[in-house]
Formats: structure tokens, C-alpha cells, sequence
């Protein structure tokens, strides 16, 4: 019986670890560009936007959001984008000059360019 319960659970594990994973980006949005009072990249979102601001914690129906940790190679004005998001923490906010427009922020845990 016990050759067959470890032949049972190596034949689940082999079958759970070969399965193909494919990440998931839920959200897209436009890069546009960097914004003049906090000096980061903004993003409009143009899919998912209601579950975006669940993330964020935003009242309203925001769709444009400061975007920290934007990788580099995706900071070009006007490319779109592919991501995921969380809301940010506050010990993740930096300073802005408020001398611009404001915007709620969130954190990209990862992006690429839509294709």
C-alpha cells in the first residue's frame, strides 16, 4: 500500500510542477509620460479601471495614477502597456512640490509593452 500512496502523490507533484505558467497581466494602460510634481511616470489606465481603483483605494473613477516602479525601458510617453499593480504603501511615497496636478498612486510589481 505505501509504493502505491508515493507512486500516487510523485505522479501529482510531477503533473502540478509540468504544468505550463503563464503570467497574468490584468490591466492596460498608456505611459504618459513624467509628471511635472512628484518627477515619476504617469499611466492611464484603459482596461479594468473599476478594479484598479479597488486596488489603489480611490474613491472616485480614477483612471490616470502616478506609477512607481514603472521599469526604465517602459518610461517612453504614449507606449502601451501590460501590468500588475498593488496599492502602494506609505512608506513607498515620496515627496511631490503639489504645484501640479495630483494624482493616486500605485505600485507596478511588473509591465511589459502590449502586443
Amino acid at each position: 500500500m505505501k509504493p502505491l500512496l508515493g507512486i500516487l502523490i510523485l505522479t501529482i507533484l510531477v503533473t502540478f510542477n509540468s504544468c505550463e505558467r503563464t503570467e497574468e497581466y490584468p490591466f492596460e494602460a498608456k505611459v504618459l509620460g513624467k509628471n511635472s510634481d512628484c518627477g515619476l511616470f504617469a499611466i492611464q489606465f484603459t482596461k479594468n479601471i473599476q478594479q484598479a481603483n479597488e486596488i489603489a483605494g480611490t474613491l472616485f473613477t480614477e483612471y490616470i495614477f502616478i506609477a512607481k516602479n514603472l521599469p526604465t525601458d517602459l518610461q517612453v510617453d504614449g507606449l502601451s502597456i501590460i501590468l500588475n499593480i498593488r496599492r502602494i504603501q506609505n512608506s513607498e511615497l515620496s515627496e511631490c512640490t503639489d504645484l501640479g496636478p495630483s494624482y493616486p498612486w500605485i505600485y507596478v510589481l511588473n509591465a511589459k509593452v502590449k502586443q
